[in-house]
């Protein structure tokens, strides 16, 4: 995770409570400079300088979305500001995701394994004995992919947000 230089221009763009506010209504996603007008109760020249100075920071970019209206919304700067650990939780679940697959999947290998070649067989091909097939092992395995899939459907739609 990238951390943010917290230089001169975001330290006085953040020392504005107004601005703020302004990045706190961004987090909800873009918003048109009349919208931030009307929900702030700021006049529009106000919100505009604010804006402005926002972007300067790097913390707000402007969005032409529909040729008609320009549109602001956060930049990755502005949400790492806003929600400082929420890398943190993605890398968390999608460790998570990736253990329980890999888990489950070494699980199954032993289930499969285990029916396919036989302790008698093993011997001949000179390899250790086998445990026999188990079925908590087939159900841990499919238990572990099951909730590995779970974590990521979890985080994709968390990201889309």
């Amino acid at each position: 995770m990238d951390k943010i230089a917290l230089d001169k221009g975001i330290i006085g763009a953040l020392a504005s409570e107004q601005r703020v506010d302004i990045l706190k209504r961004l987090d909800s996603g873009a918003m048109a400079l009349r919208d931030l007008t009307d929900e702030s109760n700021i006049s529009k020249s106000t919100v505009h300088k604010h804006l402005t100075i926002l972007i300067e920071s790097g913390l707000v970019k402007k969005v032409n979305k529909d040729n008609k209206w320009a549109h602001y919304e956060l930049t990755g700067k502005g949400t790492e500001i806003l929600h400082p650990r929420k890398m943190t939780r993605i890398i968390v679940l999608l460790s998570a995701a990736i253990l329980s697959f890999a888990v489950g999947i070494a699980g199954l290998y032993r289930v499969v394994r285990s029916i396919y070649i036989f302790p008698e067989e093993a011997l001949n091909l000179n390899l250790k004995a086998i445990a026999p097939y188990e079925p908590v092992h087939l159900i841990t395995g499919l238990v572990l992919i099951s909730l590995g899939i779970i974590l990521l459907s979890f985080e994709k739609k968390r990201t889309k947000r």
